[in-house]
């Protein structure tokens, strides 16, 4: 069964704090909820640091999901539960990327960055998978205790987990989700590119 994942990804005004992105954001989740048909003032949504965003206006099997960093909001409203993390690059984990790869859990994913061309790019993808897998555990219910006790095994196809993934320009958006199929509308457009 296909499932729908509406996103909305915008630049916010220079020198934003933590607590205005997350304003920002629980306001693109109220638009897209709007655009789906269902009221949602952006006054209901749940108080920042409680998790996963949540509206009692928002219908089953809906749920919404948030990611923010550098200015940049992205969030989105889905029909089956997804994870998103967005990160963008910063220049001083270049030195420290061995020390930064070395806290990743799995032996694999740490030979695949070191061999990668790209080893920052590599290591982005990869942390921004685990966050997105974690915050899918906690939207499906099974929170993990912590980002890195998650385990990139568990994605397809050895695992159940499907990921989707865009990097461009310093910028890394990964998406976890159980359903097999997942169709994504984006304003801007970003061309995710579905993991095997």
């Amino acid at each position: 069964m296909t499932a729908y994942l509406d996103i909305l990804l915008i630049q916010a005004p220079v020198h934003s704090s933590g607590a205005c992105l997350s304003a920002l954001g629980r306001g693109l989740l109220s638009t897209l909820a709007d655009a789906r048909g269902y009221h949602c003032p952006v006054s209901g949504w749940s108080p920042r640091g409680g998790g996963a965003p949540w509206h009692p206006a928002l219908p089953l099997p809906w749920k919404a999901c948030l990611s923010h960093r550098d200015g940049r909001v992205i969030a989105g409203i889905a029909t089956s539960p997804v994870g998103i993390d967005m990160e963008h690059t910063r220049l001083r984990h270049e030195k420290r990327l061995p020390k930064l790869v070395a806290c990743l859990p799995e032996a694999d994913v740490r030979r695949r960055i070191h061999q990668s061309p790209k080893p920052l790019d590599a290591f982005y993808r990869a942390w921004t998978l685990h966050e997105a897998l974690f915050k899918l555990d906690s939207l499906s219910g099974t929170p993990s205790s912590h980002v890195l006790s998650t385990r990139l095994e568990r994605l397809a196809p050895g695992g159940d987990i499907h990921a989707w993934q865009w990097q461009q320009q310093g910028w890394t958006i990964s998406l976890c989700t159980q359903s097999t199929s997942l169709e994504i509308r984006t304003l801007p457009n970003i061309p995710f590119m579905k993991l095997c």
